[in-house]
């Protein structure tokens, strides 16, 4: 991974920080959840793949399947979303390996183990199928073992609900990994629960026998021997198969579904059973002809080794239907090989017989060594404790126990010591932890307090954060819930879910009125609005600067951020008196008593009606409301004259009146 990768988040939190897988359709890194600071995995998808609509919707299938699945055997799934022109997923990170892992560097598994793997897989199935989610591809690659021995399903990305009808598949064509595909899932037939059950038959065929039962070149050609051709034998590759087990692989294995276990559960029963020394009820196992594929298995098997080695196809693909009757040139080539088939099989016969009559010999010339008796340890993880201890009885075994704290209910059994399909010593001590509830803490009081404070402070003290908005009067951002309540005992690390608000839908426009510009920009502020304009008008009963009245109207209805306009006072108002026919100095002290000003020049005018030198008009003019100190001036009369501009003739002028002559 380049540096530029490991500084690149997803979703604005997580931050890959190695490549720990790649598959068909994604890389998987190890990531840092930046929000609770925890690893997690992270599935990408390939980008050149996140333009192609149906591998978006598979990826988005896939999130959306395995994260309604909440269960101890299936991987959880956390988030997911587009992210750097890419998708992704966010899923819990497992430490440990994979069952292809396991069965890669052991070859087989031990009968017991496969077993328990087995039943703990079904476990995981059964719950996925009642809630209608069918898995599809199901293979060791896909089933996790944990450090501690927990066994968890991964990759629900082809999962599909069983009632929905809509395909992700091209007309002629079935997705899945060939190697473990139903066949009624390669005739590209509807899927149901049962479907898995054979995939999970394939898996512990392999971990039993360290092979898959079907192997060939070409996907098609795997998949046509699902539809056409039956297993060998288990028991015939490994003898030390016990026969209920082995009864309990063929079962799954069944061609026509309707002859397999009816569900999950009913195969988790007969797998619990098995490792109980109880007898299986899965009956009697059509084993017409599996002799014959036995032998026929182990000589192809024998004649293509010497030429060519195959391994199982374990990537997920798309596979054409195939049908039943088979390729015409694959029939004439079987008609052309059978008699050499059936020498091998005469000479497999004869080997056999001359391998039983010398063990036999040998036996009878070999004094028996004394041996211990051990038994298999059952599988009582996840049981309850008295049911665990009753179980380790029966099988001859004596218990200790232990109690730990987890998230387990009190009283589930959470590991054992040796595990579950281990053998021991019979009367030797299984160490058994079990829960004893989860670590209570108080939920502490948040309300009122900043979402950002609020979820540090729950974070410090190991809970869980989840965060929804509302609408409410409280200002944006602030908690104004928490569930469960402040003051509770809760498990320690729970989910405390935050009710945070996203200010109101609608405000109130405050009343500011009266107060002054600055007081009323403030107030308009903290409330989520903003000042518009401000227009100034005289005012006899509002101080000058204070607001007269804003628009919208105090106690309207507004959107958030909406601007609300201010109309301010300029002072208060007097009228002018109506000095007309007054002498000018008589005039001069009255508008100086009503608080105005007179102007140092008057304007001068002939008139008819006014004696020159008294006063005609004021402007501004009579009546007219003014601020205090306004200037007034004075039109005065400058007598009868008719004609000239200056005082005594027809116009008007600014001097004072001539002397008469």
């Amino acid at each position: 991974m380049t540096e530029d990768q490991q500084i690149q988040t997803f979703g604005t939190r997580y931050r890959p920080e190695r490549l720990i897988a790649r598959g068909g359709m994604a890389d998987v890194y190890e990531a840092r959840d930046l929000l609770l600071d925890r690893l997690v995995a992270l599935k990408v998808l390939f980008p050149e793949l996140s333009t192609n609509p149906t591998f978006v919707e598979r990826f988005r299938r896939e999130a959306q399947s395995a994260a309604a699945l909440s269960h101890p055997n299936i991987v959880s799934v956390y988030d997911w979303g587009p992210a750097n022109s890419t998708y992704f997923i966010a899923m819990e990170l497992v430490t440990g390996s994979t069952l292809a892992d396991v069965i890669r560097e052991s070859g087989r598994v031990a009968p017991g183990r496969a077993a328990v793997i087995g039943a703990d897989v079904a476990l995981a199935l059964a719950f996925a199928h009642r809630h209608g989610v069918v898995h599809r591809d199901i293979k060791p690659s896909n089933v996790l073992l944990t450090e501690d021995g927990m066994v968890k399903v991964a990759d629900f990305g082809i999962a599909r609900a069983v009632t929905n009808d809509e395909d992700l598949t091209q007309t002629g064509a079935v997705l899945g990994t060939a190697t473990y595909i139903s066949p009624e899932q390669a005739r590209g037939e509807d899927l149901d629960g049962r479907s898995d059950l054979y995939s999970l038959g394939i898996v512990m065929y392999e971990m039993l026998t360290g092979s898959a039962p079907f192997l060939a070149e070409t996907p098609i050609a795997v998949a046509y021997k699902h539809v056409t051709e039956r297993p060998a034998a288990p028991r015939s590759i490994n003898p030390a198969i016990p026969p209920a087990l082995e009864t309990i692989v063929l079962k799954c294995l069944q061609k026509d579904r309707t002859n397999r276990y009816a569900d999950a559960s009913e195969l988790r029963s007969d797998l619990l059973r098995f490792l109980d020394d109880r007898p299986i009820r899965a009956g009697t196992v059509e084993m017409a002809a599996v002799a014959d594929a036995t032998m026929l298995s182990s000589a192809v098997t024998e004649t293509s080794a010497r030429t060519q080695f195959l391994t199982p196809i374990q990537s997920t693909s798309s596979i054409p239907i195939v049908g039943s009757g088979g390729p015409p040139q694959q029939q004439a080539k079987q008609h052309r090989v059978w008699p050499w088939i059936l020498a091998v099989i005469v000479i497999l016969l004869l080997a056999g017989v001359g391998f039983v009559f010398r063990k036999k010999l040998l036996a009878s010339s070999t004094k028996p060594k004394p041996t211990v008796a051990t038994v298999l340890v059952p599988n009582v993880t996840g049981a309850g404790e008295q049911g665990a201890t009753s179980a380790l009885s029966r099988a001859g075994l004596q218990s200790d126990i232990q109690f730990k704290n987890s998230s387990q209910s009190s009283g589930t059994v959470i590991a054992e010591h040796p595990n579950g399909g281990t053998r021991a010593k019979k009367g030797s001590t299984v160490t058994l932890v079990v829960s004893s509830g989860p670590a209570s803490v108080t939920v502490p009081n948040v309300k009122g307090q900043s979402s950002t404070t609020a979820e540090a402070t729950l974070l410090a003290k190991s809970f869980n954060v989840s965060t929804n908005y509302k609408h409410a009067s409280a200002s944006q951002g602030t908690v104004i819930g928490e569930s469960p309540s402040a003051g509770q005992s809760v498990a320690k690390g729970s989910t405390i879910v935050l009710t945070v608000s996203s200010g109101p839908s609608q405000l109130t426009v405050p009343n500011v009125d009266g107060e002054s510009v600055a007081s009323a920009s403030n107030k308009l502020g903290a409330d989520g609005l903003q000042v518009g304009t401000v227009t100034y008008q005289a005012s006899s009963t509002v101080a000058s600067g204070d607001v007269i009245q804003t628009t919208p109207a105090s106690g309207s209805q507004v959107a958030p951020n909406s601007s609300v306009n201010l109309i301010v006072s300029s002072g208060s108002t007097t009228a002018v008196p109506n000095v007309a026919g007054d002498s000018v100095s008589q005039a001069t002290t009255a508008l100086q008593n009503a608080g105005f000003t007179v102007a140092s020049q008057n304007q001068y005018q002939a008139s008819s009606t006014v004696a020159s030198g008294d006063v005609i008009q004021t402007t501004p003019a009579a009546g007219t409301q003014e601020p205090p100190n306004t200037s007034i001036t004075l039109t005065v009369s400058s007598g009868t004259s008719s004609t000239g501009t200056g005082p005594g003739g027809g116009g008007t002028g600014t001097g004072p009146p001539s002397a008469a002559g």
